[in-house]
């Protein structure tokens, strides 16, 4: 298995897990959703909307485009409820892939930042920063009667992505 394969795979879990996030967190009312708790960012909301903003910046600083301490909807991108939360993750599920996808070993290594990470790093940082988010809102789910069931990485390979399941297209 090559390098993008692996990474693939990751970006393939990771968008599958958001999408179930997502999908469950909408049998939530809207005072469960925006209620503070004792997630890192708040709400509910507040870390569904963060998750979907560190996916973009992180992937966007990858592409070359540092966006610095700006948000997603500083760039016109407006987030304002749990439907455009997940219309944009649907949406950075496909320009991840598609980023992913056009690197070859070597752009997978390249390293990147004042850190001088890798990328593939970087790209599985985005993955395991969504795995510690969709702990948290999946335990808050589950208290509120709605369990997002396992979210098990070792189903990665077979996971289909979601864009494509919601445009009624086989997985590819």
């Amino acid at each position: 298995m090559m390098a993008k394969d692996i990474v693939l795979a990751l970006v393939r879990f990771h968008a599958w897990a958001n999408d179930r996030i997502l999908a469950v967190a909408a049998y939530l009312s809207d005072e469960e959703l925006r209620r503070p708790g004792t997630f890192d960012h708040g709400s509910a909301f507040d870390t569904l909307r963060h998750l979907v903003d560190v996916d973009w910046s992180w992937r966007e600083l990858c592409a070359g485009n540092d966006v610095g301490d700006t948000y997603v909807w500083d760039h016109g991108f407006v987030l304002d409820d749990l439907a455009a939360i997940h219309a944009f993750c649907l949406q950075e599920e496909g320009r991840l892939r598609a980023y992913v996808e056009s690197l070859d070993d070597a752009g997978l290594s390249q390293t990147m930042g004042d850190e001088a990470w890798p990328r593939w790093l970087v790209l599985a940082h985005v993955v395991n920063h969504g795995t510690q988010h969709r702990s948290e809102l999946a335990r808050y789910l589950t208290e509120c009667g709605h369990s997002p069931g396992d979210l098990d990485l070792l189903s990665a390979l077979e996971l289909p992505w979601p864009a494509e399941l919601r445009l009624g297209r086989a997985a590819g």
